[in-house]
């Protein structure tokens, strides 16, 4: 039996390109990189998740007030520190993309449950409970390894919730953590389903 070599012009299929060592640290670096993104998303969501279940209110810092009586004269009165009281102060959050009047953040929330999409309905429930301190919440989203908690799936939809919210609140490096967490959110309930 004779083997029949292709005829030249017959392209011979193409095999995949070798396994060089550059080709294989770009891949580790690829892989590292990708490892690294979604660990840091965790990490941000978690910093959102803290902030919105402590909900740490504070009033904005105040310069002292300062007496000018010594510098009038007799008699004579500064109707500008007439009604000393004033309007009240607004309360702010402290939050990871900085600080933030608890008004607004209350009034996104609102609007978020009182929407006409059932999914960020959801998510604007989840987020009352959280800033109601419902002990229904998790306590945590991450175990101390920096993976998600037992109920991963709980936590992933807290951290979309926080993290949805951070985007509507103007923070712009809350956007790509958002989306590789509804990635894994996707990916988690599209195998159990």
């Amino acid at each position: 039996m004779t083997m029949t070599r292709p005829h030249p012009e017959v392209p011979m299929p193409r095999t995949k390109p070798q396994i060089t060592v550059n080709r294989g640290r770009d891949t580790i670096r690829r892989l590292t990189a990708q490892r690294t993104e979604t660990r840091d998303a965790r990490q941000y969501a978690e910093q959102w998740y803290q902030t919105f279940r402590t909900w740490d209110v504070h009033f904005p810092d105040v310069l002292p007030k300062i007496s000018y009586a010594a510098f009038r004269d007799q008699g004579a009165y500064d109707p500008l520190t007439m009604g000393e009281g004033g309007p009240p102060q607004k309360t702010y959050l402290r939050t990871p993309a900085g600080e933030i009047s608890e008004t607004e953040i209350g009034q996104l929330i609102t609007d978020m449950t009182l929407s006409a999409l059932p999914d960020t309905v959801q998510l604007g429930r989840m987020l009352d409970r959280l800033r109601r301190q419902d002990n229904g919440c998790m306590a945590t989203l991450l175990r101390p390894d920096g993976r998600w908690e037992r109920n991963r799936e709980a936590a992933l939809r807290y951290a979309l919730a926080v993290l949805t919210l951070a985007v509507r609140l103007g923070d712009i490096h809350a956007e790509r953590p958002r989306q590789l967490i509804e990635r894994d959110l996707y990916q988690l309930t599209k195998l159990t389903c």
